[in-house]
């Protein structure tokens, strides 16, 4: 199978490059391992999604396919006092909840009906040079002029190509599902800071609640974080998340990596990084989803000076946010977690 562009990776970076490539008539190829089922994380959509959906006509279909209004968030954070911030002034008007499986999967059909090739449950074993372009290793073989590595933080094709990660941190995720009982109010967006870490709580669609503890890989492992037992103590020992923790648990605990990396060099000849594989940011952010989106834009259009400014200016403002918001948190500044971030520290390289 010979393509003009293969892109590794369904996510919404990987689908949004899909989309605007073959919209400027490329033969494109999707290669997305999943069939976009189960529980995938990023579920908040900030509101500034909400230009970039309209810019790539797809909201109608979006706001059909039933995400949850968010107007709000609400934090512990500093204090013990919990505080709100609202969406009223967003240019943008509000964010959303969404069932993130299904928002992947929308953004993907609209690549397909765009022209591009979308191949679900297919995962890409490698790539690799050959003369004339790229071979890619999969169960449906491809070769194209350009490969677009939309494979998330593990920037699998990138770095087998050369490029490196610039690691802040090892930030990883442990969260559950709830199943709300019928007539609770679903509530929105709530963080609670905790000495080595801190607390997610966000609504789902379908009566559903997301609780997740964020925390260094290392501390995860030695409290035990990643195991039932542990993960509910750490939950009982809130002052405020526990409140949050109706219903019945859904399925197991999930531990997924939110490591914060930029991706060094983010292209090369014939590639392009796009979404978490070029720049992964820390979910306190929210922005994620928006650079996804855009990332994969950008990376379409062609530019390789551009693409390259965009997202060094994208790190060298997250980098400065993420010192912010974590330095509002003196009460536990004596806690490496808390100290390193707020000092910007952790630099590696993978």
């Amino acid at each position: 199978m010979r393509a003009d562009a293969v892109v590794v990776g369904g996510g919404p970076a990987g689908a949004v490059a899909a989309l605007e490539l073959a919209r400027r008539g490329a033969e494109v190829v999707l290669f997305e391992r999943s069939g976009y089922g189960g529980l995938r994380m990023g579920e908040t959509l900030p509101p500034a999604v909400n230009p970039l959906l309209r810019a790539l006509g797809v909201w109608d279909r979006f706001v059909a396919s039933g995400p949850v209004p968010s107007y709000q968030t609400a934090s512990a954070w500093g204090g013990p006092e919990v505080a709100e911030r609202s969406f009223v002034f967003s240019p943008h008007g509000h964010g959303w909840h969404t069932d993130r499986a299904r928002f992947d999967r929308l953004l993907a059909d609209a690549a397909a009906e765009a022209g591009a090739d979308v191949r679900r449950g297919v995962a890409v074993r490698g790539v690799r040079r050959v003369p004339g372009g790229f071979a890619v290793d999969a169960d449906a073989p491809a070769r194209a002029d350009l490969v677009v590595d939309a494979t998330g933080r593990p920037a699998r094709i990138a770095r087998a190509l050369g490029a490196r990660r610039e690691r802040l941190d090892r930030l990883v995720c442990v969260a559950r599902v709830f199943a709300l009982p019928p007539g609770t109010p679903p509530g929105d967006t709530f963080l609670e800071a905790v000495p080595d870490g801190w607390w997610y709580a966000s609504p789902l669609p379908a009566d559903r609640r997301l609780l997740a503890r964020f925390a260094d890989a290392r501390f995860v492992a030695a409290a035990g974080l990643a195991t039932a037992p542990g993960w509910a103590a750490a939950l009982a020992s809130t002052a405020k998340t526990r409140d949050l923790a109706a219903g019945t648990p859904i399925g197991p605990l999930r531990v997924v990596s939110a490591a914060s990396h930029r991706l060094a060099p983010v292209s090369g000849p014939g590639w392009v990084a796009v979404g978490d594989a070029a720049l992964a940011v820390d979910p306190l952010s929210s922005g994620g989803a928006a650079f996804a989106i855009e990332s994969g834009r950008r990376a379409a259009a062609g530019s390789e000076a551009g693409y390259r400014a965009f997202v060094g200016s994208a790190a060298a403002e997250y980098r400065a946010v993420r010192r912010e918001v974590y330095g509002w948190e003196a009460r536990f500044a004596g806690n490496a977690f808390w100290r390193d971030r707020a000092e910007d520290r952790g630099l590696e390289v993978s």
